[in-house]
């Protein structure tokens, strides 16, 4: 199964951006501030919950189709019940 972490790792690998290059472009870019280590334990499903704007603002950077990604989210909830 395709997890959000892992369709949102996906995405950055093909954008060739490292995790630090996030984290300038979003600050630089959207006036959003996160860490690497947010993106990584998000990327690594350590992170389970994200947060909303931090989700919009990868999306717009990574060019993620937001019914794509909507599809994706309600999927891996009928698959795995309460995000607990």
């Amino acid at each position: 199964m395709m997890t959000i972490g892992r369709y949102l790792r996906t995405k950055r690998f093909f954008k060739e951006l490292t995790l630090q290059q996030v984290v300038d472009t979003v600050r630089e870019n959207y006036n959003f501030s996160t860490s690497t280590s947010v993106l990584s334990a998000i990327e690594t499903d350590k992170n389970k919950i994200i947060d909303g704007e931090l989700l919009f603002v990868l999306s717009d950077l990574y060019g993620i189709d937001l019914k794509e990604l909507s599809e994706l989210i309600l999927k891996n909830l009928q698959e795995n019940g309460n995000r607990n």
